[in-house]
């Protein structure tokens, strides 16, 4: 079975790896994060930057939150979609910040937020979608703001680069070449695996980035057609029909391990399941002398 999952897996993020949960509805808006320690993210922080340097800014009408980042105009085609700016704070002035959201609403007229205090670390603002063509204005209070990342729905603000994460090992089945940070997603040949066959074991990444399971500890490669056995699949019972007497039946599980025997000197012999949970199971038959094998579902779904 192919790496399912794992090859795709070139996580570009624009602040810090995080998974953020994000609301594409419509709806109030979300904070998806804030206020995570500096210091936890250390490794993430390049150089700094303030919004007093920025020309993205805009002056706004509100003294108290002068700085104006423009996220949508109603004429710029947008059809409501979420916006969302994502900051890594590395300082703040010693009072303080706030910012607060600005937006038109379905008859024009705006609609103003309540401030919210930025804090050191990840900030994450989500405006929620809506069905109409809207403005949306992020307003801070103060310019003396230090960032390391600073984008407006994935594109960077003020020259910031958004963060691209992803596995830098250029040796490993999911190699990012457009990564800027190691996220230690990597996955390389003979790492450990799961196939999704529990018949297999030892599941591990081969020289194909597969991950490829090991031995069939239940000898399920082994399987004969020489008798008939029925139904399959079975919930409470099997019967088992051969040409000469079925000297011995056994059940085995994935593991190889016997669940159910039963000796018999006939032709026709009935197999009681109600005790053997759901799986795969391997039935073997001693016949003429020689076992023979097949496999049987056990399921009571439905």
């Amino acid at each position: 079975m192919k790496l399912q999952g794992l090859l795709p897996l070139l996580l570009c993020v624009a602040v810090s790896g995080i998974a953020q949960i994000r609301s594409n509805g419509q709806g109030s808006d979300v904070e998806s994060l804030s206020g995570i320690a500096v210091n936890k993210w250390s490794h993430l922080l390049g150089q700094t930057a303030s919004f007093c340097e920025c020309e993205d800014f805009a002056t706004g009408a509100n003294q108290d939150w002068p700085h104006v980042v423009t996220a949508c105009l109603l004429n710029d085609g947008n059809m409501g979609e979420p916006q969302t700016f994502e900051i890594i704070v590395t300082t703040l002035p010693e009072e303080g910040a706030t910012y607060r959201v600005a937006k038109t609403v379905a008859n024009g007229n705006w609609d103003v937020s309540n401030p919210t205090p930025l804090e050191l670390g990840v900030n994450v603002k989500t405006v929620s979608g809506v069905s109409f063509a809207r403005a949306v204005k992020f307003q801070f209070s103060d310019c003396t703001i230090e960032y390391s990342v600073f984008t407006v729905n994935d594109e960077g603000i003020c020259g910031s680069v958004p963060l691209v994460l992803g596995c830098m090992d250029e040796n490993a089945c999911n190699f990012n070449a457009e990564a800027t940070e190691d996220d230690e997603s990597c996955i390389s040949v003979g790492d450990d695996c799961d196939d999704g066959d529990e018949l297999t074991s030892g599941d591990t990444i081969d020289e194909n980035c597969e991950c490829v399971g090991q031995g069939d500890p239940a000898g399920f490669d082994d399987l004969d057609l020489k008798f008939q056995m029925g139904p399959n699949p079975a919930s409470q019972y099997i019967s088992i029909t051969a040409p000469t007497a079925i000297e011995r039946a056994i059940v085995l599980n994935s593991a190889g391990v016997e669940v159910l025997q039963k000796r018999s000197l006939s032709s026709s012999v009935e197999l009681n399941l109600l005790g053997i949970p759901d799986g795969i199971y391997l039935v073997k038959c001693y016949i003429g002398k020689e076992w023979m094998t097949r496999r049987i579902v056990v399921s009571r779904r439905g």
